[in-house]
């Protein structure tokens, strides 16, 4: 009987070290269920499509395409998910080859937009807290906007300005690429600092402890444009 009783206390054991892991960043540290688990902030954007308001043709952001920011706090780091991207681009020479297109005329414009209501964490007080931080009654949406980009060696580097909690700061992108057809995957992470946008690293007060998040984060993201249809 100790026996039994010594083995179901350490199985409840490890059942609830895991569950601490588990909620401290989101994602399991054991054994999956499937070898096709995506953590929910990798997930796919709920909405995508064109930005509003945008010239008809070009290339429009796809379904499937995927944003999120991860941050570390006092107390765990932290992903806030895009349930909702839009994107357009239109290209300088719209026929013929996109690899070829990109490589020698490359594009005349690019947007892609962020609503930051459609950030979400795993906590409603940071997504609360975050939301204040960024102002997100003045300003509504994260939006980069493309000045010039190269592709070289399936990298392509894209230098433009992202705004921010109505600042605007040049940044310079590295997105692997992949060009198949008429459609183009890009899939990178861009470290950025709140700060430099003015903006507050958010923090959560609860009853024993405060938390608060660092000023640095990444932003991953696994977009695809295509042609509109």
């Amino acid at each position: 009987m100790k026996k039994f009783t010594l083995s179901l206390i350490t199985i409840m054991g490890l059942m609830v070290a895991s569950a601490i892991t588990v909620m401290a960043d989101g994602t399991f540290t054991g054994n999956q269920l499937t070898s096709a688990y995506v953590p929910w902030y990798q997930k796919a954007a709920a909405t995508a499509g064109p930005v509003e308001g945008s010239a008809k043709g070009g290339l429009v952001l796809q379904t499937g395409s995927s944003l999120y920011l991860e941050g570390d706090s006092t107390l765990h780091k932290y992903q806030m998910h895009a349930n909702t991207l839009l994107g357009s681009a239109a290209l300088k020479s719209p026929q013929g080859d996109l690899a070829k297109t990109l490589k020698t005329d490359g594009v005349d414009s690019m947007e892609l937009v962020v609503p930051v209501s459609t950030l979400k964490s795993k906590e409603s007080g940071l997504d609360d807290n975050a939301y204040k931080a960024l102002s997100a009654k003045d300003n509504p949406a994260i939006k980069f906007e493309l000045d010039s980009e190269t592709l070289k060696d399936g990298i392509m580097t894209a230098k433009g300005n992202l705004t921010i909690a109505g600042v605007t700061v040049p940044v310079t992108l590295s997105a692997a690429t992949d060009i198949k057809g008429g459609s183009i995957h890009l899939k990178g992470v861009q470290k950025l600092k709140m700060s430099d946008y003015k903006v507050k690293p958010p923090s959560i007060s609860l009853l024993v402890a405060s938390i608060t998040c660092t000023d640095e984060i990444q932003i991953h993201y696994d977009v695809t444009f295509a042609p509109a249809k």
